[in-house]
């Protein structure tokens, strides 16, 4: 079923037409799913989109002016060609590699990865917006809906969110920019320039939320020690102030407090049909030890 939906895929990419070798791997996805296709000796990669994705606040619209203004930058991979409404898209493969977390803590390369995010930073500003706030209360709703299980101190969750929100109110600081808002390790790429890849929940949103990421872009709030967390904050600002890191704090919980939500809503979705089933990867349980490493870590 799904193969044979590959292949109308690329029968519609006019650049393919005349093809004489196409050749198709999987690749690996969660809200998605994703190919490695050669053709004529050339690589890219097709994304078939998930269904239901506007669930999770995924405007496919929004997401390819992203990522046509971050492939202009030289920052995303360059998009090949795009099908709407649905959101299939292919792209040139980016000939790269992920780090390992021990070349992801070298100075060397947090250097590169805080200068490529400052320079989508100075991007100008793109119609999506991406507010964790928003985000985990409309995850919130609609999981309830769903009847999936909430922690019995999701209260406490919540009270701590209105916290961090009025801290960001008061923040003077120009932080409203073109941001990635999905940085974990998965989506950074280094093919000699540091390259970042999945712009679904791209937007104008806070720079903190961004370096969040980069904080927790291994699944751990101890991706990064102390002194590596921060030189990272002085790569990004020079010189580093209580004020960065408690906005820093604040939007870490929120990083958490959104992945465990998108894990619920995701379950809850999948019990109701509405997106695959994904083998190896629990939605409901990854949200519980998010939760629960938000309980340990703040």
């Amino acid at each position: 079923m799904m193969r044979r939906k590959v292949n109308e895929i690329i029968g519609q990419i006019p650049a393919w037409a005349n093809a004489k070798d196409i050749q198709i791997d999987s690749l690996e996805g969660l809200t998605n799913t994703n190919y490695l296709v050669v053709v004529d000796d050339e690589r890219f990669v097709l994304r078939v989109a998930g269904e239901n994705t506007i669930r999770l606040g995924i405007t496919r619209e929004l997401e390819i002016e992203a990522l046509l203004a971050a492939s202009e930058a030289g920052i995303g991979p360059q998009v090949v060609h795009f099908i709407l409404p649905e959101g299939h898209m292919v792209t040139r493969y980016i000939d790269g590699r992920h780090w390992t977390l021990d070349e992801y803590r070298k100075r060397s390369n947090i250097q590169r990865i805080v200068e490529t995010l400052k320079r989508l930073h100075t991007l100008p500003q793109i119609k999506a917006t991406f507010s964790p706030f928003c985000r985990v209360d409309e995850y919130a709703k609609q999981a309830s809906a769903l009847g999936v299980p909430f922690p019995q101190d999701f209260d406490k969750f919540q009270q701590k969110m209105t916290v961090i929100k009025k801290d960001q109110a008061r923040d003077t600081y120009p932080w409203e920019r073109f941001c990635h808002n999905d940085l974990f390790c998965v989506n950074v790429l280094d093919n000699g320039d540091v390259r970042f890849v999945d712009w679904e929940f791209a937007g104008v949103g806070d720079i903190y939320f961004d370096l969040a990421t980069l904080f927790y872009a291994y699944d751990s709030a101890d991706t990064l020690p102390p002194e590596l967390g921060e030189y990272l904050l002085e790569c990004y600002f020079g010189e580093v102030s209580a004020t960065n890191w408690k906005r820093l704090e604040g939007m870490k919980y929120m990083l958490m407090f959104f992945s465990a939500m998108w894990g619920m809503l995701q379950y809850g979705l999948q019990m109701e049909g509405f997106v695959r089933i994904i083998e190896g990867f629990d939605f409901m349980e990854y949200a519980a030890v998010t939760f629960e490493e938000m309980r340990r870590t703040f």
